[in-house]
């Protein structure tokens, strides 16, 4: 016996309802969305003020921390001499380090680094006064604090601190293109050197 056509449409037809009905109920596979979102960027260190510590020290490599002379020897081209032109010094607290900074006008000098027992005046050898209870001595070859007419630059003389560890300073030597100072430290301790355009900058452990 054949069976009427409508038969066979509802039989065809069930499977498209029950379809339309799953589709309609969230059970189909959802379709695709925008991408998600990008979380926010992941945290970069902030480029530092011109006093921050750089990548690396002398030459490049990194900068180490010592108790022990440190010397930089540069064949500098004169006239003109490097000229000081100011130092500035600050308390980092965070980083457990007291700074000072040279700026000089022209070509970097060379420098010594080294600890001394006291601090004495170039030429005169009389007794200069930095507040501390420790010296720091720097001396930079060729460089000078004052102009070709003998005018002292802006750079102070002499300064009293009052940092963790660093005291004061004083220039105890400016002749003939050897320029002297002294930093006042409470006690030894490590210190670093390092440059950046126009200055070069000592840090000692506070």
């Amino acid at each position: 016996m054949k069976r009427p056509r409508w038969t066979f449409l509802i039989v065809a037809l069930v499977p498209v309802l029950f379809s339309a009905v799953a589709c309609g109920n969230g059970g189909g596979t959802a379709s695709p969305g925008a991408p998600p979102s990008a979380g926010p960027p992941s945290a970069t260190s902030q480029p530092g003020t011109d006093d921050s510590i750089p990548p690396g020290g002398i030459g490049g490599g990194g900068i180490a921390w010592s108790s022990d002379p440190v010397t930089v020897q540069r064949n500098v081209t004169i006239p003109p001499v490097p000229l000081l032109t100011d130092i500035r010094a600050a308390a980092h607290p965070t980083e457990e380090y007291d700074r000072i900074v040279f700026d000089f006008q022209g070509t970097l000098p060379g420098y010594e680094v080294r600890y001394v027992a006291d601090v004495r005046g170039d030429g005169s050898d009389l007794p200069v006064t930095v507040h501390g209870r420790r010296f720091l001595q720097i001396t930079f070859r060729p460089a000078q604090a004052h102009t070709g007419a003998g005018a002292a630059t802006g750079a102070p003389r002499a300064k009293t601190l009052d940092y963790p560890m660093m005291k004061g300073f004083a220039i105890s030597g400016d002749f003939e293109a050897v320029l002297t100072i002294a930093i006042g430290l409470d006690d030894v301790v490590g210190f670093r050197v390092g440059e950046l355009p126009g200055r070069i900058y000592v840090d000692v452990a506070a």
